[in-house]
């Protein structure tokens, strides 16, 4: 017998190299299964039933995604309610009307922001024009929202957890565990409220949404290359598919690299040699570097390195305990989110056996598999499982309960608050219970062959798999009924659709709507309207195309966005001559970048206060001058701006509301465009 054979440190390569040909064909991590020739027992080809299997999962996680979707029809002709959804409408108008070439620079002031999401939804758009369908900008959003959260987020749970469940029964021509488990964790994916529904319900954080569930097949495809690293095939193809779902996820939005990085690093530690490990070390650190310079360029602060003052106005959201309790049980509230939390216990603690003995688990005393080849390997996917699900629940809980300088340095890239890490949740949960689950179905088949298991044995390992299965597949059943977490996030979401009575809480209420509606029919979709945007007036560039100074809350002074803070200045100055220099010449053509050629008509739109549910901005004090009074009523009377329209008669709230025209020479008003009223 060979001495290679017996040692521990070469790996399954060194079994590969000595071993006979059963060896070859054994082991979870050898290169194994898939080159066993075992009797076909079904004139069906076992590839394409499973195909068909991880199919109907992904069917069924869309219906459920669909059937969750808001019922009120407005939510297709009007906008989401929520603080960043008219920027997101935003950049799809501005794709659909310049080309694609405007997703190099969305952002207001010509800056990058993440364009993937806005790009499919404005290929929608213009995909509409050319079959004769009128698309709205509303229903694309809606649309790429639900292929990104029913399809591609549950096809790549589906594909990432597949790498350790396919392996349970793949030298079966019929393999109905990992079939199961094809069906199951999709539909479980998409019972937790964490993801994908909070995307759409907070924010919406579509964008960094998109990034998570193109997120799996990132990490599927590392793990991928790991392999072919380790056994020396295919290492360009693995590398190619890892290369283009990263790039992907990126172009989603770059904070999944942060997301792939806290995952993949205990793989990269537990799995890869050392001169891996040092280059990836490295790598970080310039990107670190790299990260600081740029961040301390375009960010001026004296801050950086006082991090206990970072985020100064950070409240946590809920206590450790409480924090604790939305991890294990993934955001599932009632009976089933107990159901989850013990599951979640479980998979833990089997992670932990794993860790510890991994023979008794995945390997017995007469396997004549490679020594000590299997144990380690099946030791080191347990503990790298164990440290994501630890590393994703350290972030969480800092965001959600923890302050001072610790926290705000764990989960700076995610921007402090629990709302991203809590769609993180289940990328360390699912593959873990995966994980489990192939532990608790009794996954010797991983190293012995199941036609080999006689008798009892063979029977109580077809029990194993059959109790896995039940247990994990009522689970899923229970996770439908009584969601609550997840009901409340639905209801949620219509409510930030309907247009209220007349509250002022409203972004926008029947009140408004009517007032924006007879702006844009005043000035036209041209003229430069000024208006505080966290007063609602941000929504008239989604519904009504109106050419809004602000079109979002958090507009960038940097580069051509200079002229914000120049006319929010010249407004605060008292000075009628300041306000009409710096206003006047603002091409509509283009917010934030100035026309030689002086722009079109400017209006102001007096709407009342800031409403309390976008006060959240920090910076929101910088448009209180649209609201002094005195200064509007100067201007006024000074024939620096005149009245056009008084909107009192829409109700006591709308007291003071009215439309003024500056006193911009020899500015004719622009007709409202009659090309682009598919926007509206």
């Amino acid at each position: 017998m060979s001495k290679a054979r017996h040692r521990k440190d070469n790996g399954v390569l060194a079994c590969v190299r000595t071993g006979t040909a059963s060896h070859r064909s054994r082991g979870m991590y050898g290169p194994a299964g898939r080159h066993r020739k075992v009797k076909e027992t079904s004139t069906i080809p076992p590839r394409l039933v499973g195909s068909i299997c991880a199919v109907a999962g992904v069917l069924a996680a869309f219906i459920i995604v669909l059937a969750w979707f808001p019922s009120y029809s407005g939510i297709w002709r009007l906008p989401l309610q929520e603080i960043d959804a008219p920027a997101h409408y935003y950049y799809i108008r501005k794709i659909v009307k310049y080309g694609p070439v405007a997703a190099l620079h969305l952002w207001d002031n010509g800056a990058f922001y993440p364009p993937l999401f806005h790009l499919l939804a404005a290929g929608l758009v213009a995909l509409g024009r050319i079959v004769g369908v009128n698309v709205s900008v509303y229903v694309a959003f809606n649309a790429i929202w639900l292929l990104s959260s029913g399809v591609l987020w549950p096809a790549g749970v589906s594909l990432w957890t597949s790498y350790w469940t396919r392996r349970v029964d793949a030298s079966a021509a019929w393999r109905p565990f990992s079939c199961a488990m094809s069906v199951i964790m999709p539909v479980l994916a998409v019972s937790s409220a964490s993801h994908p529904f909070q995307s759409l319900a907070a924010g919406p954080l579509v964008s960094f949404g998109l990034s998570t569930s193109l997120l799996p097949f990132w990490l599927y495809a590392t793990l991928r290359v790991f392999d072919a690293l380790r056994r020396r095939r295919y290492v360009l193809r693995r590398l190619s598919a890892m290369v283009l779902s990263g790039c992907l996820c990126m172009l989603a939005h770059p904070r999944s690299a942060f997301t792939w990085l806290l995952l993949m690093v205990p793989f990269i530690v537990l799995r890869l040699p050392w001169k891996f490990i040092v280059a990836t070390v490295l790598a970080i650190l310039a990107a670190a570097l790299a990260l600081f310079f740029y961040m301390s360029g375009h960010y001026l602060s004296n801050r950086y390195f006082n991090p206990s003052s970072w985020f100064h106005t950070f409240v946590p959201s809920r206590g450790v305990g409480d924090a604790l309790k939305v991890l294990v049980s993934d955001d599932i509230a009632g009976i089933a989110g107990w159901f989850m939390a013990v599951v979640s216990i479980l998979a833990v603690c089997l992670a932990l056996a794993a860790v510890v003995k991994p023979g008794a688990l995945f390997c017995t005393s007469d396997s004549d598999a490679c020594v000590g080849t299997h144990d380690q390997w099946v030791r080191r996917d347990a503990a790298a499982l164990l440290l994501d699900f630890g590393l994703i629940g350290l972030v969480y809980v800092c965001s959600a309960s923890l302050t001072g300088w610790f926290p705000n340095i764990v989960t700076a890239v995610w921007q402090r608050t629990e709302t991203r890490p809590l769609t993180m949740i289940p990328l360390g949960l699912l593959p873990l219970v995966a994980f489990a689950a192939c532990a608790a179905a009794g996954a010797r088949s991983w190293v012995v062959s199941p036609a080999r298991l006689r008798g009892l044995e063979a029977l109580g390992h077809g029990m194993r798999k059959f109790i896995v299965v039940i247990v994990l597949g009522a689970l899923v059943v229970g996770c439908q009924v009584g969601n609550v977490n997840r009901a409340a996030l639905e209801e949620n979401v219509a409510d930030n659709v309907r247009l209220g009575d007349g509250s002022q809480d409203g972004q926008i209420n029947k009140a408004k709507y009517r007032v924006l509606k007879d702006t844009v029919d005043i000035a036209g979709t041209h003229a430069l309207i000024i208006s505080d945007p966290l007063n609602g007036s941000m929504y008239a560039a989604t519904m009504f195309d109106a050419n809004m100074l602000f079109p979002i809350y958090n507009e960038a002074h940097e580069k051509s966005g200079v002229v914000f803070s120049q006319v929010e200045a010249a407004f605060g100055s008292g000075d009628g001559a300041s306000l009409l220099a710096a206003s006047c010449p603002v091409s509509f053509d283009s917010h934030g970048r100035r026309s030689s050629e002086g722009g079109g008509p400017v209006y102001f739109l007096s709407m009342g206060p800031q409403v309390p549910s976008l006060q959240m901005f920090t910076f929101r004090q910088q448009y209180d001058v649209f609201h002094d009074r005195g200064l509007i009523d100067k201007y006024a009377g000074d024939g620096t701006m005149k009245k056009v329209k008084d909107f009192g008669v829409y109700g006591r709230q709308s007291r003071g509301w009215a439309l003024y025209r500056l006193g911009c020479g020899g500015a004719a008003a622009f007709e409202s465009s009659k090309d682009e009223a598919s926007f509206r």
